[in-house]
């Protein structure tokens, strides 16, 4: 499927604005992508992957000789949110772990149907899939996609509305954003139009 934009995430090494670097050699790459879809019954899939490489050969006690570029982590979800949010359904894989035993952990993750992707969602995470119960990059990717859920509802606020369809929901309440960042200080320029906006 080819999107405009999306070019831009495969670029590694396009687009930074950083100053030079100083000398250096490669040693690991991480990246997480969340892809967002408004489904036909006005709810969202968030597809999401998680994947960390090396650039070098390496030997693991667990998995024997992994050559350059293998995956020394690849998770993936697929999460459907109704419209408020709530998790209603998800799909987990993990094509590239470092232990044979990692994916046991995959019937766990369904402890996170009916949450909201909303405020408090970390910690209701944190309790159910905690310690044993989880898996670290797994959690991380969970929320991923819940910041990245906030965007996506945001973002199909934007789209033309299908014909039967009921209007998007606003995510963005303008109080939940007050002092959350440099831009939504209470007394920025930022914040003064959005209350001039909502009067």
């Amino acid at each position: 499927m080819n999107v405009p934009g999306e070019g831009m995430h495969a670029n590694l090494d396009g687009g930074w604005l950083l100053p030079p670097p100083d000398a250096r050699e490669p040693v690991h790459t991480r990246s997480i992508v969340c892809r967002s879809f408004r489904r036909a019954d006005g709810g969202m899939d968030i597809d999401a992957r998680f994947i960390d490489t090396r650039p070098f050969g390496y030997h693991s006690e667990f998995r024997g000789d992994c050559p350059p570029g293998a995956a020394l982590h690849h998770m993936q979800l697929r999460v459907t949110l109704d419209r408020q949010r709530h998790v209603q359904a998800l799909q987990s894989a993990m094509p590239g772990t470092p232990y044979s035993g990692c994916a046991e952990v995959n019937a766990n993750f369904q402890r996170v149907l009916g949450l909201l992707m909303g405020r408090g969602f970390r910690k209701a995470l944190r309790e159910r899939l905690g310690g044993v119960e989880g898996c670290t990059h797994m959690l991380a990717l969970l929320e991923a996609v819940a910041a990245a859920a906030v965007q996506a509802f945001a973002s199909n606020a934007h789209l033309p509305v299908p014909a039967g369809q009921p209007a998007p929901v606003r995510v963005f309440q303008r109080q939940a954003l007050q002092d959350s960042c440099w831009s939504y200080r209470s007394d920025g320029p930022v914040m003064h139009a959005l209350a001039a906006r909502d009067r």
